[in-house]
């Protein structure tokens, strides 16, 4: 998880710079007519950017917006201005003569400079002041901005703990495991034995993660965005498309809702199509962001049928991986982090972008199996779980206001869920039940 920096304001020289640098578009002069001559014999000259000049570009606005009017991140207002042909300096002197304004005169009248120049004080551009509607600008910019993350990750885990309660019992495929373990976990097996084989699949399903993390680094670093790009859309497209429409068959059956096949395949081709060019090319950002969150159920659903040993296992393990991983200086998504901001390219992968944060997939996918494996024993463990992972990811937010850095979202919530889990099922439940019985 990472958040943008500050964009630095500039003052009107460096404009002007940059306007001399794309080749002097415009000129300011005393004398209109003389302006509107010169922009007669110099019209702005359009240009045509490349995919990495578009990515620098929206970059940059997002920085922008994000400071002056966070409002502008919703919508398709970035993308055409990212699409038009209007030169970079004059884009931004636009948008700094519309949210930054000039001292007024009337301030510095005696200003020994304005008497110098003859009444005529140098423009100084300064941010706009608005005046909040009620409370403290800092805390309700990050009220706003947490809100905009909790949300959907609340809604990715209610989600798949509607799956689990709905889908799970009446699935075919519910016996056999979503991927291939070394060890299969057994009912009469010793907890010992069970502890001792949840460690070896965890370790094997980590060290896979290390290396298929290591190998995008890897093709990022050598500029393979083709390669990249097919490897994720495929993904998105098996995901989509194949467990998309077991959900919809589940869906079906559950609901009792007859359908034939041509029929399913028109309404997955549709759904898969569409998602696919609403992540990775263009659409509208809402639903973008509804098919991260359709993604990431999907992922996490089938996640929470492996056996309970190795999820809780692997929980942890992964969390400590996370760990490493963002902050360790050897850390493959360290590495591809600092390799992203030196190039000021969006990072490669599955990414949910809120008004401020970025918060990978996984993070969700994780989240929702912890969600999803509690809801397999009662209500009042998944409600408790649910809770602790937000709790976890608001302290994590506070966290990244700190220290300004890129950091592992899993540890903090997943240890407090994993926590409150065992807590609620061997010390809450047990009570609960011999009071409820009790009062009976």
């Amino acid at each position: 998880m990472n958040n943008d920096e500050e964009m630095p304001i500039m003052d009107e020289d460096s404009l002007a710079v940059a306007a001399q640098d794309e080749g002097s578009y415009t000129q300011i002069n005393d004398d209109p007519g003389a302006g509107k001559e010169k922009e007669k014999e110099e019209p702005p000259k359009g240009v045509q950017r490349t995919d990495e000049e578009k990515e620098a570009l929206r970059a940059k606005l997002v920085k922008f917006y994000t400071q002056y009017n966070p409002s502008m991140l919703e919508g398709e207002h970035i993308a055409n201005i990212v699409n038009s042909n209007t030169p970079d300096s004059i884009l931004f002197r636009r948008l700094f003569e519309k949210y930054v304004h000039e001292d007024s005169d009337e301030d510095y009248q005696e200003h020994p400079q304005i008497v110098a120049d003859n009444g005529k004080k140098p423009k100084v551009f300064r941010e706009r002041k608005v005046k909040p509607k009620g409370g403290d600008t800092l805390a309700r910019k990050f009220s706003d901005y947490t809100m905009a993350l909790l949300i959907p990750v609340s809604i990715t885990m209610l989600v798949v703990v509607w799956a689990v309660t709905n889908f799970t019992p009446i699935s075919q495929v519910t016996e056999s495991q979503p991927i291939m373990l070394v060890y299969s976990e057994s009912k009469g097996d010793s907890s010992t034995k069970k502890f001792s084989g949840a460690v070896l699949n965890a370790i094997i399903i980590v060290g896979f993660f290390v290396v298929v993390t290591s190998i995008m680094v890897v093709l990022y670093k050598y500029n393979c965005m083709k390669i990249i790009a097919a490897w994720l859309i495929t993904s998105s497209a098996m995901i989509l498309y194949i467990m998309g429409w077991i959900w919809f068959d589940l869906f079906c059956t559950k609901y009792q809702i007859p359908y034939d096949t041509l029929t399913c395949l028109i309404i997955m081709f549709n759904f898969g199509t569409v998602g696919v060019m609403c992540i990775y090319f263009r659409g509208h950002p809402k639903m973008t962001q509804a098919y991260l969150v359709a993604t990431s159920a999907i992922m996490a659903w089938f996640l929470t049928r492996l056996p309970e040993w190795t999820t809780w296992v692997l929980l942890a393990a992964i969390a400590l991986y996370d760990v490493f991983a963002v902050l360790s200086p050897k850390g493959p998504l360290k590495a591809l982090v600092e390799e992203s901001q030196k190039r000021d390219q969006a990072i490669p992968g599955l990414i949910y972008e809120s008004k401020s944060y970025k918060l990978g997939l996984g993070d969700f996918v994780f989240y929702s199996v912890l969600v999803g494996r509690a809801a397999v024993y009662d209500y009042l463990t998944w409600v408790v779980c649910f809770l602790a992972i937000l709790a976890g990811l608001c302290a994590t937010l506070c966290c990244l206001g700190i220290f300004r850095k890129a950091l592992p979202a899993l540890p903090i919530s997943i240890g407090l869920g994993i926590l409150f889990n065992f807590t609620t099922r061997f010390v809450m439940m047990p009570y609960s039940i011999d009071h409820i019985q009790i009062r009976i």
